[in-house]
């Protein structure tokens, strides 16, 4: 049994298509950016398994930096066809890291080498490279027609958006009610309006006013807090993207949607 398995995890691995992953080409962009975005891209397509992928670090050390330049220089579908070939790999993801105005637009497609052809393509726009890292494993399973991965769960943030809520209301309450009732027995206390009541009395109403104020102030800010904490904590959009990105005349708002 245990054989049979090996056998067939072997068999398994065997199969994977080979996907080369050439270095993310900055324009306008710096360096630094474009080769940290390249490595996340590589770790997160050997995680997902469905590629055998070959990093562009891996390609520098097959082919050696000259030989890569000039295969990647051609602009030849030919020269990607040859590479693809010296690579043993039949697909490769190309992508651009440009920058537009005070955002960063990550392109990406691949190309099936044995078709001529582009597969798939994804684009996704973003204030930030930590940004476009968030939102990396849906642009990658866009370019490579793989399935998406799955939505994060938002049972946390509701949860905590929902019982903050219903604590900053309940404070809310509370509070108002112990002001009322300082109002009240300050408005009381007049000379022009005293009614006589026992010392007992007015100690037990101040000790109500002031654990009222108290207990609705705390209730307020912690509703507040778990509110904030929830609405961070709640899973960004990865279906599209959009920036507002300035121009000559003003601004102009531009984005991918699915």
């Amino acid at each position: 049994m245990w054989l049979t398995a090996v056998l067939v995890s072997t068999v398994l691995a065997a199969e994977k298509p080979k996907l080369a992953v050439l270095d993310v080409q900055p324009v306008g962009a710096k360096t630094e950016e474009a080769v940290a975005l390249g490595e996340a891209m590589a770790q997160e397509l050997s995680r997902r398994g469905f590629f055998d992928v070959i990093s562009s670090s891996e390609i520098r050390t097959l082919l050696g930096v000259e030989r890569q330049k000039q295969l990647l220089g051609c602009g030849d579908s030919s020269c990607t066809a040859e590479l693809s070939g010296a690579l043993g790999a039949r697909f490769v993801l190309q992508s651009t890291l440009t920058r537009l105005g005070d955002s960063l637009q990550l392109s990406l497609q691949m190309l099936d080498t044995a078709k001529s052809q582009t597969q798939a393509r994804s684009v996704r726009i973003a204030r930030d490279v930590k940004q476009l890292g968030e939102v990396l494993p849906w642009a990658l399973a866009e370019a490579t027609a793989t399935p998406l991965p799955p939505a994060p769960s938002r049972v946390l943030p509701w949860a905590l958006i929902g019982v903050g809520a219903a604590a900053f209301a309940g404070g809310g309450i509370v509070a108002i009610d112990g002001f009322s009732r300082e109002r009240a027995l300050s408005t009381a206390l007049k000379p022009e309006n005293v009614i006589f009541q026992t010392y007992a009395n007015y100690q037990e109403e101040l000790g109500v006013i002031a654990r009222n104020k108290a207990l609705g102030l705390s209730m307020v800010a912690g509703g507040a807090a778990l509110l904030g904490l929830g609405i961070a904590l709640f899973p960004r959009e990865t279906g599209g993207a959009v920036a507002l990105l300035p121009t000559g005349n003003g601004a102009v708002v531009v984005g991918v949607f699915p």
